[in-house]
Order: C-alpha cells, then sequence, then structure tokens
C-alpha cells in the first residue's frame, strides 16, 4: 500500500478539484431558470386568488343574468309551470335525496317523508328552510348548489309522497 500513489487495496483514488462540465451546465440551467419562473410569478401580479374572484364574479353575473328569463317563463302557463316544477323536482329528488330517503321516499339513512308529519314541520316553507339551511344530524344545505325553482319543485314533489 503506498500512500504517495494514493492506491488502497488496488483502487486508485484521483482527486479532481472540479465536477465534470455537463453537471455545471444542468445546474446552472437549473438555476436560471428557477429564479426566473419565480420572478415572474411574484412579480407579474398572478395570484390564484385574482383568477378566482374573476371567475366567482363572472358566475355571479352569469346568475344575475338568468332569473328574469326563468320568472318571464314561470309568468306564461301557470299549469304547464307546476306539472314542469313536479318533474323537475321528481328529477332532483332522485338525483340528489334517493340517496338517504329511498326512491319512494320512504326513509333509509334519512327519514321517512311519506309520513303525516316531519320533525321540522311538513308545511312548503318549513320543508323549504329543511332543503336550504339543512338540519342537524345529517341533513346537508343545498342553498348554493340548487336554485330557487328547483328547491320548490322538491317541495313539491315531497309534499306529494
Amino acid at each position: 500500500m503506498s500512500d504517495e500513489n494514493k492506491d488502497y487495496d488496488g483502487i486508485r483514488y484521483r482527486v479532481e478539484t472540479k465536477s465534470p462540465l455537463i453537471f455545471r451546465l444542468l445546474l446552472s440551467v437549473l438555476v436560471i431558470w428557477g429564479v426566473s419562473f419565480m420572478g415572474y410569478y411574484l412579480f407579474s401580479g398572478w395570484s390564484s386568488e385574482g383568477e378566482f374572484a374573476q371567475k366567482k364574479k363572472a358566475k355571479q353575473e352569469r346568475l344575475a343574468a338568468t332569473p328574469p328569463a326563468a320568472s318571464a317563463s314561470a309568468a306564461g302557463d301557470k299549469g304547464a309551470t307546476k306539472e314542469d316544477s313536479l318533474a323537475m323536482g321528481k328529477k332532483e329528488f332522485a338525483e340528489r335525496c334517493a340517496a338517504c330517503h329511498g326512491a319512494d321516499g320512504k326513509g333509509g339513512i334519512g327519514p321517512d317523508l311519506t309520513r303525516k308529519e316531519f320533525k321540522f314541520g311538513k308545511s312548503a316553507p318549513e320543508i323549504t328552510t329543511s332543503i336550504t339551511d339543512g338540519r342537524p344530524g345529517g341533513m346537508p344545505s343545498f342553498k348554493s348548489e340548487l336554485s330557487h325553482e328547483k328547491i320548490e319543485g322538491l317541495v313539491k314533489h315531497i309534499l306529494s309522497l
């Protein structure tokens, strides 16, 4: 074993002072890209909050534009609107409520909707409150998910059970 030649167990030790050129180039490119990427997103004024606010504003404007058309159609033929509302309520019940209250409304996870009395009342305003605000013990709020017309249709369908 020779300390002068840096030869240990037949393996030659080479002292290199620089890393390979390709590693230095890749590191340089990565650092430049990282700094420019951070600079662009930090100093360009972009933010996900701003984008969210724009999308929210556009959605509110779109929703504000649709109710006049819906109210104009509701002012037309009252008989057809009631049937349409009931059909829409039946469809919404099948999509959103049947999982808990059963397809026929006789209960499951949620209570039986065919009973003569409900815990929180069986009038249209009380059922509307239950749907929009939810109830403690499992009934979620659908205020932000359903339009006023769909909630009215659901109430009519529930009262028809």
